[in-house]
């Protein structure tokens, strides 16, 4: 009988959301493709009412028990500065032992996961490639040293409603690309990690 392998996300704001939970079904499909024993993905998020930037932590707590409580992988996002939360967080959450939190920590900004895929972003209608600092395509440590990836992207591309890009992005972003980014790697490794420890993998 096949596994079916379901997923909650605490995400800093609504673009955020947006990407990471497309993003995350994808990897996770993925890593499922290598299992020793067949499990399905979820192909939607279970989300939180709050987001992690401002809210309080007792109801970031709550929160995240909530969520806990109804899959096998809850997802709490923070850009780098605010990586103390996620710890804390776990300090202070019990979830069943079915489940496991799991960090995802872009460098600086989630903006900078959007900008490893220049050919994809290149060939989107009213695209400005010369406002790319890179020739070709950037390593993974190019990336992330961009020192304000939000307005970088805003200036590739101009006039684009972020949350139907961070959609498109989501759903069209080459995961390969986004393995040359060390905090991807590293997201990665933790989802590795968590999926063994549950019996996924």
């Amino acid at each position: 009988m096949t596994r079916y392998l379901t997923m909650g996300l605490l995400a800093e704001g609504p673009e955020d959301e947006i990407f990471l939970s497309a993003l995350a079904v994808r990897q996770l499909t993925r890593l499922a493709a290598s299992a020793p024993a067949p499990f399905d993905v979820a192909d939607t998020m279970q989300s939180g009412a709050v987001g992690t930037a401002r809210t309080a932590h007792p109801r970031l707590c709550a929160e995240a028990q909530d969520l806990a409580t109804t899959c096998d992988l809850l997802l709490v996002h923070n850009d780098h500065r605010e990586r103390d939360k996620i710890g804390k967080l776990r300090r202070d959450v019990s979830p069943p032992s079915d489940c496991r939190i799991v960090g995802i920590v872009p460098v600086r900004e989630t903006e900078a996961w959007l900008l490893v895929d220049t050919r994809l972003l290149r060939s989107l209608p009213g695209a400005v490639p010369a406002a790319l600092p890179w020739a070709g395509e950037p390593s993974g440590a190019q990336v992330e040293r961009v020192a304000d990836p939000k307005a970088l992207l805003a200036d590739v591309l101009p006039g684009y409603d972020t949350r139907l890009l961070a959609e498109l992005l989501g759903q069209r972003i080459d995961l390969d690309r986004l393995q040359a980014l060390p905090a991807y790697q590293q997201w990665c490794a933790e989802l590795t990690s968590a999926l063994k420890e549950l019996h996924f993998l």
